[in-house]
């Protein structure tokens, strides 16, 4: 039975330089809600003093899951979500583009909702910086693929920020098959398959050009991945041996 209370999951690989600047800016707030929360900063792999800063503030309800190999976001925040303690966890990215009060504002909406979407692109939603064509041409053709491949009406699937009502994700997370960059997708595709509420909210986005994101490769590999869960959850999974659908998922699951 997981306690009332708040946990915020930081994916974060070689993060040391822009997790300290995240972290002072979030933890004020969380401090002020008068709740128990927790962050976990989740590092995979990194080579850097990313856990080591993450520790330095244990103090302050922050702490450090460790993993030496390399797990990828989708892996790194999973493990991140099972760890949660309190009744509502969520992911944020950790250069900090979701807006303080944008957190709070999914938080607060996990009141009415399972789970929560932040959103770049719904009426309301702020993008201060515009973010760059391609980028913006690769978010929107996901987001029609996602739609015409998974029938998710969402606006902004890939958005760096979720939350949920822990006891929901967790019923979850053993459903999904991919770990890669789409694994959010493979969250709310479930979520929404198992009946569970499901909101979008319009936040403010502070694009970061340091991005580590290589957009075209991962279009494609969000393609396969697509594919694959199209594969394993559709009706053509039980025309098919299920030896083959195990396969394309592995396959998937390596972009």
């Amino acid at each position: 039975m997981t306690l009332d209370g708040i946990t915020v999951v930081i994916p974060a690989w070689n993060e040391e330089e822009r997790l300290r600047p995240t972290l002072e800016e979030y933890l004020p707030r969380l401090e002020k809600l008068g709740l128990p929360f927790e962050v976990i900063v989740v590092t995979d792999g990194s080579t850097d003093g990313t856990a080591k800063l993450a520790q330095s503030y244990r103090d302050r309800g922050v702490y450090a899951l460790e993993f030496p190999e390399r797990l990828g976001k989708g892996g790194a925040t999973l493990k991140g979500l099972q760890a949660a303690r309190y009744s509502r966890v969520g992911f944020v990215d950790a250069d900090g583009s979701l807006a303080v009060d944008d957190l709070m504002k999914l938080i607060r909406a996990l009141d009415s909702s399972d789970c929560v979407i932040a959103s770049r692109w719904m009426d309301g939603s702020v993008v201060p910086e515009r973010l760059p064509p391609v980028r913006r041409l690769a978010s929107r053709t996901w987001n029609v693929m996602v739609k015409l491949m998974l029938s998710l009406p969402y606006k902004d699937t890939q958005c760096g920020a979720k939350f949920f009502r822990t006891y929901a994700v967790h019923q979850i997370i053993p459903r999904v098959e991919l770990m890669n960059w789409a694994f959010d997708v493979a969250l709310l595709f479930h979520f929404r398959r198992s009946g569970y509420t499901i909101a979008e909210v319009p936040v403010t986005w502070r694009h970061d050009d340091r991005s580590k994101l290589p957009l075209i490769r991962t279009m494609a590999d969000m393609f396969v991945s697509l594919l694959a869960m199209r594969v394993a959850n559709g009706p053509i999974s039980k025309r098919l041996p299920r030896r083959f659908v195990n396969w394309f998922l592995q396959v998937a699951q390596q972009y």
